[in-house]
Order: C-alpha cells, then structure tokens, then sequence
C-alpha cells in the first residue's frame, strides 16, 4: 500500500453531472531523466473516496507544450486499477478521534517520453474539474477544476536533470485547533538546490469541458481566492500558514473547520539559476476531531450583581464540570454545559472548567473574575468653541464621578452624518464636525474598579445648512425668484447687493432684477460658524434661443437637419414631433412630406418658456430630369471614379434600361436601381465608342419616365 495522502474532501454534496465531479482532491508531476533524451514522467492524481465520481481517468491525458503553449505530443496513459490506494489516516494525540466520512484514494500514471531539447523547455500539464463544492477559501469551487503541471527549462534538458520529488505527504486529515507542522521537504537525486514557498494553486477545466484530453493550453488562471479572508497569505484562515524557504517545514493552526485549497511549490536551482518547479496543489480537510477544549468567555469585572453568566466556547458533545471558587469553598460547582451562578458575596473568585471527551482526556481553563459594586457616574458635557478652516470645534468635558475608586479611563465615540466616527481616550477631548445634521456624542467611563458607566446626548451643531442653496437659477426678464427656499430660518442672513431684492436680511428673499445679478449671503448665528455663499441669477433674454434647419429647402424624400442653440438651458422639446427623428433632442433630423414650421422651445422657470420657429420648405418632385438622371458617358478604367454606368434617382420605385451595341445587340439589362453595367460583355471588356440605351422608370405616385439616347464608353 501506498503510505502517502490525498488530501480529503467533505461529504455530502451533490455533483453537477457524472462526468465533470467534484472529486478532485489534488496531485503533481515529475520526471526523471533516463538518457538519450528520454524522460520518465510520473502522474499522481488524488480522489474523494465518497464523492469522487466517476473513477480515474483512463486514459489519462498528459499535454506536453512547448514555451508558446503550441501542444508537441499527448500522452495517453491507460489507469492501471491496481495503483489505486486507499491511504491511511494517522492521528497523534489519543485524545483525538478519527472524523467520519474521511477518505481519499490515490493512484499513479507512469510513462516514458522522448523530450529533445528545444528552446525554452518543456511544460507537462494534466487538467481534470472539479473541486468540492465545500472549499471555504475560493470562489466558485464547484466550478473550479486542476491543473498539474511540472517545467523542464532548457537547461534541465541540457543537463539530464531529474525534478525534485516531495518525500511524503500529510496526514489525510487534520484537527481544528491543533498544530499542523510537517515537513514538506522534498529530495533531489541531482544535489541542486531548494527552495519551498506556498504558491496559488492553478484552476483547471471547467463543468462543461472536465476533461479536457489533450489538456488546454496556457498560460493558466490561477483559482480565485475568497478574499477577505483567504489569500495566499492566510489560506485557512486561522494562524497562517508558513513554509520554511530551506527546509520546507510548513507550520499553522486551523481555527475553522472545512476543506481548504493550499499548493505548495518547490524550485529547484542550479549555480543560482531556476531550472525546474514542481508544483503540489492539495486540500486540507479540517475537522473536529473531538479534542476537549475548556474554553470560556466571563467578563473579568462584574459589577452590581452577584448572579454571573457563564458563555461555554467549547463542545456540548463532551462533560464538563465548573469550579467557582477553585483554591477556597470547592462545593461551589455545576456540571451544565453555560450556566448562571449566583456568587455568595462580592471579591475575587477564580473559576476552573473542566473538560472531558474521554476518561483519560481532559483539559481546564481558569479565571479569575471580580465581583464589585459599581460607585461610578458617568456625566458629560459639550460646547462650540470655534471654527475655522476645518469645521466646528466640539469640546467635550468629562464630569464623572466616582467618590471611592475615581474614574481611571474614558471611551468617547462621537457618530453623524456621512458615517462619520471619531473615538478619544483622552478626559477632554476635542471633535471637529463639517457638516450640519444630527451628531450622538457617547462616554463610557471606567472606574479603578472596573465598573464601567454610560452617557450619551444628540444634539445638532450649528454648521448652516446650505444643500439647498444653488449656485445659480434662470429667470426671464420681468420674472422673480427666491433665492434660497428651505433656508433654515433660525440663523441670521445678510444679502447684498440690495438691488431688486425684497429683504436682505430674510433667510429666501425674493429677488427680480432685470440683468444677470451675482446675490452673495453671509450666513450667522447660534455659534461661531460663519458661511458665505453667493447666488447667480441668469436673466435669459428672450433671443438665447435660436433654431436652424440645414438646408431650410428640401424636395420630397429628403431631410433636413434641425439644430437647436441655447447655452445653459435645457431640456429641449420640438413640435410637430411625427416627421422628427427624436422631439426631445437639440438636433432632430425632420422627414417633412409638405413644408412645415418646426417649433422649439425649453423652460428657463415654471413662468417662462422661451420658444423659437424654423421653417423647412419642401418642394415637389417629379418624374423626370433632374429627379431621374442617367450618364452620358463613364470610364470603366478601375480608377474608382465614375467606372460604372447606373441610374440615380431618390423617387423611382420601378426601374429598366438597357444598352445595345452599333450592332443592336443587347450587351446589359438593369431591373434594379442598384443594378450597374461595368462596361464587359460576356466577360469581355467593351471598345470604347457610343453605345444606345433605353430606359423606362415609375416614379411615386404612378408617373412614369421614358428616355432613349447614347452613352459614350471612355477608357
């Protein structure tokens, strides 16, 4: 049997189809060099026991690429059943119990290769989806297949080089809460150099192509982490893990349980060059493996109470039995799993629990916890005490008390608009707030005992508020205005100028003036904060806006372009809007069929439209010169200037003509406008003379035009 892992995947999930899986566990590739260019390569792939369907491949397909990703050969190795293997599972405490439904099997593909050197080397890739649905550290696992692969640089070919092959690999399962450190090394019969480091493992095929024989082609994606938490940094989540640069011992603590994808590389150097890598990608399976943990949470000061609330952190699957005061009156017990004791008088307690999975396997916790009454009083206050470039000034005073213990520490948090959050330790701290709104102001005081106590206030600070204040309006002459409407009326406001303004001291004058006028407000009172802001009133004249249509003279079935100018106003609305191309728009194109005034107009206020009229005169057609037209002569030269002879017309809705030869010989016939004579017959280019033509054309509207006449060939 095979003493070597693959690490597990979880149970219980479903599969999106038979073939894609989720049974990929992990694997990797080497090879080793036996001379003449011929080269031993080795495949591991690992399984889940449970959810791995269906079996391993066979054959498995292995895609030998060159350095543009171009595919040199395939190898097809057949699965041999009796590689597979079942491994193990080693636990090395006795307190630790085996998790069920933990099972991985392995096998190994082996084929020999003849690899000539080329430049840039070799990569050996297999790729098979997908990865179990419950991997915790990246996106989309279901979704997310393998991709192993081993280089073979230039100069590992040059130099016969074999890849450096990892020792062993970790137990099948590991335990929540526990060290993993093992060692992770790896031998290389060639004596080069090492060098570990974890690396991202690469994602693979996909649910819809699983197995992709040959592989594709790179360079690959690498999986995507779900980040935060995970990143290559921090793959389970709990303590990171590392790896030792030199000695590829790998350390960390799991502190969730689940399955988590980890790859692990190892360089191999030769005189301070990288000749070759071996990647590993692999999956932890982190279970509960039923250590007990005496784990508790207990506040360490609690005060005006003597009945405590006790939080379990560990098992409810194991016994437990409570001390509350270990060292002094041990009848002070409980064997519930979080219970609430009611402590005989106040003081010092030290608290032990004890945790038991199995008789021989236990584990304690102590603390010590102090019972007090609280004297503390928490009061605050608060004042504006200036303001300048940065905002208000808000300082808050501390006036608590505590007449036995004293304050010993304060926690102030002030939150407002804009998510706003500041916090201060100090006794009297100072906030800076810059936006007018609704501000809570909190003090969490703590006296030399431990106690703690509790104020906070609203209030609103006297920043004027000037969302609604814009930065210019629109009037038309002879209209009026306010200036500010929704202005906070409990604040002093002083305009100027004073001219066409109704009271330079209300909060929303009114202002009528009869030329653009720039109104500036100073805004005080109810504390230091002093705003000035101005307003631009914009007298539209009635001439701002004007309207175009080029050309103004259409015939039937033409258009004109209509282009509405009126700086700074808008919306724009044009009338009629059935022969435009879009009313609302300032430059519709207009398809009128009779000569029409087109009407635009756009709001300056709610009491003032300005609106302006084009004309667009549009004059009949008729079935005859110039509205149908025919060429008295063209140059099929291939110059692209007039190489074709065709009909033009915007009104033809039937079209023939036809030319003939000095012999009277049909040489082209046209039914279509579109239809072209390239001066050939028969494939043959036409000499260069006079040629008859007749041409009979319908017009709209039922008229028709008739024309015979010459048309002259020139080369």
């Amino acid at each position: 049997m095979m003493n070597r892992f693959v690490f597990c995947l979880f149970l219980l999930f479903c599969c999106i189809s038979p073939l894609s899986a989720t049974h990929i566990v992990g694997g990797e590739i080497t090879y080793k060099c036996l001379g003449n260019d011929q080269y031993e390569i080795t495949l591991i792939v690992y399984r889940d026991c449970y959810t791995g369907v269906p079996w391993f491949d066979t054959p498995a397909s292995i895609g030998v690429f060159d350095s543009n990703w171009s595919l040199k050969q395939e190898l097809s190795i057949p699965w041999d059943p009796a590689s597979n293997d079942t491994l193990p599972i080693v636990l090395s405490d006795p307190c630790l119990t085996v998790p069920p439904d933990v099972c991985a099997h392995g096998t190994t593909y082996k084929a020999i290769v003849n690899l000539p050197k080329i430049p840039g080397g070799y990569s050996l890739v297999y790729q098979r989806c997908c990865r179990n649905q419950l991997i915790r550290n990246i996106i989309g696992p279901l979704r997310t297949g393998i991709t192993i692969i081993t280089t073979i640089s230039e100069e590992a070919l040059d130099a016969c080089n074999n890849s450096a092959t990892f020792n062993q690999w970790p137990p099948v399962a590991i335990c929540i809460h526990q060290p993993i450190d093992f060692d992770h090394s790896a031998t290389d019969g060639d004596g080069d150099s090492l060098v570990y480091k974890l690396c991202t493992p690469l994602h693979g095929a996909d649910s819809v192509a699983p197995i992709p024989q040959p592989p594709n082609p790179g360079p690959y994606e690498e999986v995507k982490w779900r980040d935060p938490p995970y990143n290559l940094s921090n793959m389970l989540g709990g303590d990171p893990l590392a790896i030792d640069p030199v000695t590829g011992f790998l350390t960390g603590v799991p502190n969730l349980v689940g399955n988590f994808v980890v790859g692990v590389c190892v360089e191999e150097y030769r005189n301070g060059q990288l000749i070759s890598t071996t990647r590993r990608d692999f999956q932890y399976n982190v279970s509960d493996c039923g250590q007990p943990l005496a784990a508790f949470f207990v506040p360490e000061v609690v005060c005006d109470t003597l009945s405590v609330k006790f939080l379990n952190q560990g098992l409810q699957t194991h016994d437990y039995q409570w001390y509350f005061d270990w060292g002094g009156d041990t009848s002070l017990t409980s064997s519930g799993y979080s219970p609430v004791f009611q402590f005989p008088d106040t003081g010092y307690y030290t608290v032990a629990l004890i945790a038991e999975s199995k008789p021989t396997c236990r584990d304690t916790s102590f603390k010590t916890i102090h019972l007090t009454d609280s004297y503390i009083d928490t009061k605050l206050t608060f004042s504006f005490t200036d303001c300048d470039e940065n905002g208000l000034i808000v300082q808050a005073s501390d006036l608590s008390t505590d007449p036995i213990f004293n304050v010993a520490g304060w926690e102030w948090t002030l939150t407002g608009p804009g998510n706003l959050l500041e916090q201060s330790q100090d006794q009297n701290p100072t906030f800076t707030v810059t936006e007018p709104g609704q501000y809570r102001l909190k003090l969490v005081a703590t006296s030399g005992n431990g106690c703690s106590d509790m104020q906070s206030f609203l209030f609103f600070p006297p920043i004027p508020p000037t969302d609604f204040l814009q930065d210019s309006v629109l009037i038309c002459p002879g209209d009026s205005i306010f200036l500010f409407p929704g202005a906070d009326e409990t604040f002093t406001y002083s305009w100027s100028p004073e001219t066409a303004l109704s009271d330079t001291s209300a909060a929303n004058p009114l202002a009528y003036p009869l030329t653009t006028t720039e109104y500036a407000v100073i805004i005080s009172g109810n504390g230091p904060c002093v705003v000035e802001k101005s307003v631009k009133v914009v007298v539209v004249q009635p001439d701002a806006l004007q309207a175009t249509a080029m050309p103004d003279t259409i015939f039937q079935g033409e258009t004109s372009q209509l282009t509405a100018t009126a700086p700074g106003l808008a919306p724009f609305n044009w009338g009629p809007a059935n022969s435009l191309s879009a009313p609302n728009i300032a430059n519709p194109v207009a398809s009128p069929e009779v000569t029409t005034d087109y009407v635009v107009t756009v709001p300056v206020s709610s009491a003032c439209i300005l609106r302006d009229t084009v004309r667009v005169v549009v004059r009949a057609v008729f079935c005859d010169e110039p509205f149908v037209f025919f060429p008295t002569g063209f140059t099929p030269n291939d110059d692209g200037v007039n190489d074709e002879l065709r009909l033009e017309s915007t009104i033809a809705t039937e079209v023939y003509w036809v030319i003939y030869n000095r012999w009277g010989e049909k040489v082209f016939e046209a039914n279509a406008l579109e239809d072209a004579w390239d001066g050939s017959f028969r494939g043959e280019p036409q000499p260069a003379e006079s040629y008859g033509y007749y041409l009979r054309v319908g017009c709209l509207g039922g008229e028709v035009f008739e024309k015979k006449g010459n048309v002259t060939l020139l080369r």
